[in-house]
């Protein structure tokens, strides 16, 4: 069950998790709505996908937007409850809390005993003055306790959860949809970042484009490229961060072709200031980018051994980050060599190996 096959990093790793059961063996369908959000991301021919039965939901008076929401959830309900009364899965495997709470009832008034599995995609815990908001609280601490098993990106976050008596938990690294490269020459000076725009604060972007504005004078051949949807006023908002030539900041949209931009650039930067983990670093990994990750209480440690295949540096330090930059692109032995050793240890997060992590959890939930 997820609620789109396009636009996120845990969508894509839906569609990765169901291509790799199904290549295992598995029969897989995926829930989720391919009408108001068309699939971007491909899945193989076997798996099915089946469409959302819903109402769309409308503006108006609150009353009316109210019995909105309220229809909206009983058509989810009546069809998650067929599907499970009719196709009897074997295991649901939830993305984010998509339709949580009709699922979990759709469950008990089937009277069924299928075990559900539900993927986290974040973090457990945010900086000092961050606040989680209340309905993320309620899904980690509270509705994770009804789940059969719950999945979340990094140990940090297991520890967590069994701190507060939840026990169900397995930590699921996200799948390398990418081949990792063989051949990486022809890189261009570009120092590269990929995420939402309009996600800067998390993102670490204005962090990015300060630790920039220290080093770019002294690197005028060098550009620095944000890759990621946002609106032009966000923008606008970074780049007045930057004092600078402002040939030398590049913003460009999503685009399905990622791959190109990581082919491309010799650095890679992971600017977040509470990353759950880091999709996008081990894709950039993956085509012989040197990178640099702001290490978010030890979850990127789980990617990078510092020094060895990349650069940790604290979060929301940009000068660190600034440093750490710096001495990429001054020091070209240290760059190629991160470059070269940067695929070596990235077996782990093959789609077919996540896929067997993924099998092994889904045994443990059906023996609980």
């Amino acid at each position: 069950m997820c609620h789109a096959l396009t636009g996120g990093g845990a969508e894509r790793v839906c569609a990765g998790w169901a291509n790799g059961l199904s290549r295992a063996g598995h029969e897989v369908s995926i829930l989720t709505d391919t009408v108001t959000t068309p699939q971007t991301y491909r899945t193989v021919p076997e798996v099915a996908i089946v469409q959302c039965r819903f109402r769309p939901l409308r503006s108006g008076a609150i009353l009316a937007r109210i019995r909105n929401r309220l229809s909206r959830s009983w058509s989810f309900f009546k069809q998650i409850r067929r599907l499970i009364k009719e196709d009897k899965p074997d295991a649901i495997v939830n993305v984010l809390y998509y339709a949580k709470t009709e699922l979990l009832l759709a469950k008990l008034c089937a009277m069924s005993k299928v075990p559900i599995i539900m993927t986290d995609h974040n973090a457990y815990e945010r900086p000092k003055g961050v606040r989680m908001p209340i309905w993320q609280w309620m899904c980690k601490f509270v509705y994770n306790r009804f789940f059969d098993r719950v999945t979340v990106l990094t140990r940090p976050d297991k520890e967590i959860l069994e701190r507060r008596g939840i026990r169900n938990a397995d930590v699921l690294h996200n799948p390398l949809f990418l081949t990792p490269s063989t051949e990486w020459g022809g890189k261009e000076k570009t120092v590269l970042s990929v995420g939402r725009i309009n996600a800067w604060y998390v993102k670490g972007f204005d962090l990015l484009v300060e630790a920039w504005n220290e080093i770019a004078s002294r690197h005028g051949d060098w550009k620095l490229r944000i890759v990621g949807s946002g609106d032009e006023e966000v923008k606008r908002m970074l780049l007045d961060r930057y004092d600078g030539d402002i040939g030398n900041i590049e913003f460009k949209p999503f685009t399905e072709d990622i791959v190109e931009e990581y082919r491309k650039a010799s650095i890679f930067v992971l600017s977040s200031r509470f990353e759950g983990w880091g999709l996008t670093l081990v894709e950039a990994m993956s085509q012989h980018c040197a990178c640099v990750a702001c290490d978010y209480k030890g979850r990127q440690a789980e990617i990078i051994e510092n020094g060895k295949n990349g650069l940790l540096c604290r979060t929301d330090d940009a000068r660190e980050l600034a440093a750490k930059i710096e001495a990429l692109i001054s020091d070209d032995g240290l760059r190629e060599r991160l470059q070269e050793a940067s695929v070596a240890d990235l077996d782990r997060f093959s789609e077919k190996e996540v896929a067997r992590n993924m099998e092994r959890i889904i045994l443990k939930a059906c023996r609980r």
